[in-house]
């Protein structure tokens, strides 16, 4: 897969290899680093042993270079953005849900959402006054 994720505020690269990576907060304190897979719509997480949530928990993500606070508390507390860049060299926001089990990915173009992934997707789509375009 050749997209590009990068943190909003430093443009740190955040894929290696086939995961992107954050530095992760709990509600309950807990701290850890996880994993994603790069691929969209995919909701596996890999983290270290010592990290552990509960479903519905919200984890706060930030960038493990920079310690920016990804998430987006102008369009939902529960929500965090990063950068893609795909091989066509287009920048695209993939905003996703910090709630432990909620499967929410929109893909946008400045406000517009381009594609949704996830079963709770249309959950969140509001927030930019449209529903998603496929």
């Amino acid at each position: 897969m050749k997209n590009r994720f990068l943190c909003p505020s430093c443009r740190a690269d955040l894929k290696i290899k086939n995961s992107v990576i954050f530095s992760a907060h709990t509600t309950g304190g807990n701290k850890g680093l996880v994993l994603f897979s790069p691929e969209l719509g995919n909701y596996s997480i890999v983290h270290v042993p010592g990290f552990s949530y509960t479903e519905g928990e919200h984890i706060d993500f930030f960038c493990p270079v920079c310690h920016a606070n990804l998430g987006l508390p102008e369009k939902g507390k529960d929500l965090a953005r990063v950068l893609m860049i795909d091989s066509k060299q287009t920048e695209y926001s993939i905003v996703f849900s910090e709630i432990a089990g909620k499967q929410c990915t929109l893909k946008m173009k400045e406000d517009t959402i381009v594609e949704s992934y996830g079963e709770d997707a249309g959950e969140f789509a509001n927030f930019w006054g449209a529903e998603p375009r496929y």
